[in-house]
């Protein structure tokens, strides 16, 4: 893992943030970054509420495994009162539908997958817009 301070995680949650609008709709780059966006907003919460200013440190208290990629493992850690699924259908190696874990749907988007059903991806969409909402209003306080 490389670490980081939470005002580097503040600053990559904001461009990953911007970037992604500047993406096309309905693509993978757009909702990848916005995936990274998210990561990056939740670490820099959960230091913030731990008063803690960089991940070495964080990690150094909380264990190796306390900060990755799996988004709904951050929302908890923050008891968050937001929700993500904890598995999508996704199409990768082939035209069937395979179960992914969220945790890999970055890897996911990144190697070209698509989502089986538009609308399981629609209400991520949705889910995720809100936790971005949440993240700027606690993250501004």
């Amino acid at each position: 893992m490389i670490h980081v301070s939470r005002k580097n995680l503040d600053k990559s949650y904001m461009h990953l943030r911007q970037e992604s609008k500047k993406n096309t709709a309905n693509g993978n780059a757009k909702l990848l970054l916005f995936v990274y966006a998210i990561e990056c907003g939740l670490k820099s919460l959960l230091l913030k509420k731990k008063q803690i200013n960089d991940t070495y440190k964080f990690v150094q208290n909380e264990g190796e495994k306390s900060l990755n990629h799996d988004l709904r493992s951050l929302l908890t850690k923050l008891y968050s009162r937001h929700r993500l699924p904890e598995n999508i259908q996704f199409k990768t190696r082939s035209s069937s539908s395979e179960t992914i874990s969220l945790s890999d749907l970055h890897q996911a988007l990144r190697y070209g997958g698509t989502f089986s059903n538009p609308e399981e991806k629609n209400r991520l969409e949705m889910k995720l817009n809100n936790i971005d909402s949440w993240l700027q209003e606690e993250l501004a306080q």
